[in-house]
């Protein structure tokens, strides 16, 4: 993908407007990230080492140390950005429409799905296959277990915890436990 490509995506998913999910672009796109990350997990999968020059050059921004697991899946990649010492798990799946960063030390267990999009409220533009996008934002120092869920929208503060198997529809604050489904604050850590 070009800046180009990358801009005009941009333009069509923005500011938590409604976008058309099969636009031709947005299509392009998809199969692009699909194509690299197929790459990607081909590479380590065979022992040929991690390659971590596919991933930063579909990613917006790769920061020292990181450790991705297969089977990882994005949608464009150009929305993800993760600083250093990024720990993902095998079969993390980011669907980053929006934007997704990552900060340091994060430690995502295996099976945690991302998802910045979600259909939209009217059904005729559902059908349509219409969406809405919102960033997900998680911080410094962060643990997120497995089978976590978390929905656009969400900022994880730093230092938090989220417990296996949780659902984050809410923000997370700095130093908490989170648990449940909807995800809850079980305490705050000092």
């Amino acid at each position: 993908m070009n800046n180009e490509d990358i801009a005009l995506i941009h333009q069509l998913i923005s500011d938590e407007k409604a976008y058309n999910d099969l636009d031709e672009h947005i299509v392009a796109a998809h199969q692009h990230a699909l194509i690299q990350c197929r790459l990607y997990n081909q590479k380590v999968n065979q022992n040929q080492g991690y390659d971590y020059t596919i991933l930063r050059n579909l990613f917006a921004k790769v920061g020292d140390d990181p450790y991705v697991e297969p089977n990882f899946y994005c949608k464009f990649g150009f929305n993800i950005s993760f600083d250093n010492e990024v720990f993902l798990n095998h079969d993390v799946t980011l669907l980053d429409d929006a934007p997704i960063i990552i900060g340091n030390q994060a430690n995502i267990a295996p099976k945690v799905g991302i998802y910045t999009a979600s259909p939209v409220n009217d059904i005729t533009k559902r059908q349509q296959h219409y969406m809405i996008a919102k960033p997900v934002i998680i911080k410094d120092n962060v643990w997120i277990g497995g089978n976590v869920c978390i929905l656009g929208g969400v900022t994880i503060g730093n230092n938090a915890i989220i417990g296996a198997g949780s659902v984050v529809t809410h923000d997370v604050p700095d130093n908490a436990i989170v648990i449940g489904n909807p995800a809850h604050v079980l305490r705050i850590n000092k």
